[in-house]
């Protein structure tokens, strides 16, 4: 049975809309999906192209956690490391690549020898002046999940098949 929303005044369309998919979401019995702490953020000392002893430690806790295979993303199979660096700056873009390449050689010697990918991505800034600097020393670390490559996160919710907790 489908029924038809109408909204008829204009500044009620965006709610009536929001009725309609959540009631269109409620009566198919879907449930939601999601998977957190994919990200990690890492403060870096302005001044340093190193990560600090907390910063080690907390950033492989982080990757332990995710790459363990008993969770429900299966583990990870790649990492994307992003930096920001000022446009035309040389030594912000050395900078950047310099602790890029820090944290990939962190994550891949956790890694255990196992096929994971990094990728180290550089985000330049176009306007030099700009009164947000304190982006250039904080980067951030996502992970990929196995089950993402496999296409397999969230199968149970599909069909009858048991969940994993239930297998």
């Amino acid at each position: 049975m489908k029924e038809k929303f109408e909204c008829t005044l204009p500044r009620a369309r965006w709610l009536c809309a929001g009725i309609a998919l959540i009631c269109t979401v409620a009566f198919k019995g879907a449930i939601a999906c999601s998977f957190g702490g994919l990200e990690h953020e890492v403060q870096v000392a302005p001044a340093s192209t190193r990560l600090g002893s907390e910063q080690v430690v907390s950033l492989t806790n982080w990757f332990i956690e995710q790459k363990d295979t008993s969770r429900a993303t299966h583990g990870i199979y790649r990492a994307d490391i992003f930096a920001f660096a000022i446009k035309g700056d040389a030594d912000s873009s050395r900078k950047a690549h310099l602790r890029l390449a820090e944290i990939a050689g962190l994550l891949k010697t956790l890694s255990d020898g196992t096929s994971f990918e990094v990728e180290t991505h550089v985000d330049e800034l176009e306007d030099p002046s700009t009164r947000h600097l304190e982006r250039l020393d904080r980067l951030q670390a996502t992970v990929q999940p196995a089950c993402a490559k496999t296409r397999s996160c969230c199968k149970w919710i599909e069909g009858p098949a048991a969940s994993p907790k239930q297998q």
